[in-house]
């Protein structure tokens, strides 16, 4: 009987009987974790199924450290609750208690001083002495008890908020701690979450999906597709007084577009800066010759997963969300439909400092400048030629090559450069065309 011993689901992978991850602040095997969580004893000859399934062991660890907790936090309460006690019974006294024990220690007092009336040294001894404690009334040393009280109070009061403090910070580092040392058999990664990671490795048939309640676009959590409705629905953007762009971090957006020098992490091999440890991460394997990340489609191989699957999308899964509505075009990215936009209406925001020619997009505009260059730095192999732009470079290799890929679209000829065809299928097919 191959069954979840829990949900009675098909193909568990735990054996309750072996520890293979036993944890290093806790001695108990994952049998006695199941026996103290559900009172079920799982025997090695019983005949009953003793695997689970890896959603309901990550459930059976998550309720043992919520029981465990709840087992401390009762405890400690316990023993709380009996040193309160202790302090009442001692110090917390009603104050009506005090005025009487007060009132009564008075009539003693002056039941004394009638008796020993006769005895004037002792008269004036006791008199000297209750001057000496300077409580010129009950009133007076009422008070005085009172603060007495209200001091060790108060300082009773500290320790217990400072024992409650350290009592959660110490349970907040074991839980971190105790998070940082799960490991995900999937892909063998140490995080923090093993739950919420789990939850990645399921088809995205089984994920649960999340709606937003204004557009079609589905999300994987909550949290996205508030982000989503508040920066797509909402508008909540700020403009950006150097750069006027619109953006929805305006604090972020200053400090890694216009205040690149101020971020933390730097890169050794260029000097780059980044906000985070992350992004850094991600930048250094752009040095590196690593492709640990084959594409199953295709021979290409990437430095991350995030740009295989970038890679899949765009070029094997043919996907383009982005639809022009003015001529029904689409784009994978919306960046390209909004450069597509320009085209449209004409605009070409980004000037040349130099010349002051404009251009739709930063990208062209960046290849532009390397023209006002004195410096040449792309030399040919096979001459003494050295332009100051790459695809000048490029250009140039076909005389030596003699390589001609671009045919005509009319008659078939074909040329070695592109702006040669188009200078071609211009001159001598469109043109007579044109003017007939």
């Amino acid at each position: 009987m191959d069954l979840c011993r829990v949900c009675l689901g098909p193909e568990p992978c735990k054996d309750i009987l072996s520890d293979p991850q036993k944890p290093k602040t806790d001695s108990k095997s994952f049998a006695e974790i199941f026996m103290f969580c559900f009172d079920i004893k799982v025997d090695e000859d019983s005949k009953i199924s003793t695997k689970i399934c890896i959603k309901c062991y990550n459930k059976v660890k998550s309720y043992y450290s919520f029981k465990c907790q709840a087992v401390e936090s009762d405890a400690y309460l316990k023993l709380l609750q009996e040193g309160n006690s202790i302090k009442n019974e001692v110090f917390l006294r009603d104050d009506n208690d005090i005025k009487s024990e007060q009132s009564s220690l008075t009539n003693d007092m002056q039941e004394l001083d009638v008796t020993v009336k006769d005895e004037p040294k002792d008269d004036d001894l006791y008199k000297n002495e209750d001057d000496s404690r300077g409580y010129d009334t009950d009133d007076v040393l009422l008070s005085v008890i009172k603060n007495i009280k209200y001091e060790f109070n108060q300082d009773g009061g500290k320790e217990e908020q400072a024992v409650k403090k350290k009592k959660k910070r110490k349970g907040f580092t074991e839980a971190n701690s105790n998070a940082v040392r799960q490991i995900c058999e999937e892909c063998g990664k140490a995080v923090k979450d093993l739950k919420a990671h789990s939850y990645l490795h399921m088809p995205e048939s089984c994920r649960k999906r999340f709606k937003c309640k204004t557009c079609d676009k589905v999300f994987s959590s909550h949290s996205s597709r508030s982000k989503h409705n508040k920066i797509k629905h909402l508008g909540l953007k700020k403009q950006c007084e150097l750069c006027n762009k619109t953006v929805t971090n305006l604090q972020q957006h200053i400090l890694v577009v216009h205040n690149r020098s101020s971020l933390p992490f730097c890169c050794v091999s260029c000097g780059r800066r980044f906000i985070s440890k992350s992004t850094l991460d991600l930048h250094m394997t752009t040095h590196t010759k690593d492709r640990p990340y084959p594409c199953t489609e295709c021979d290409k191989k990437f430095s991350t997963n995030q740009r295989m699957l970038l890679h899949r999308r765009q070029v094997h899964d043919k996907e383009k969300s982005h639809l022009c509505q003015l001529c029904s075009k689409s784009f994978f990215k919306k960046y390209h439909l909004q450069v597509h936009l320009r085209s449209h209406s004409k605009e070409k925001p980004y000037s040349c400092p130099e010349c002051g020619k404009c251009f739709s997009t930063t990208t062209t505009l960046n290849s532009h400048r390397e023209i006002h260059k004195e410096e040449k730095a792309f030399n040919c192999t096979l001459c003494d030629m050295s332009f100051k732009k790459r695809n000048y470079l490029n250009a140039h290799m076909i005389s030596h090559t003699k390589e001609k890929r671009h045919p005509c679209q009319y008659c078939g000829v074909k040329f070695g450069r592109s702006d040669h065809r188009k200078r071609h299928e211009y001159t001598a097919h469109e043109k007579n065309f044109i003017s007939t």
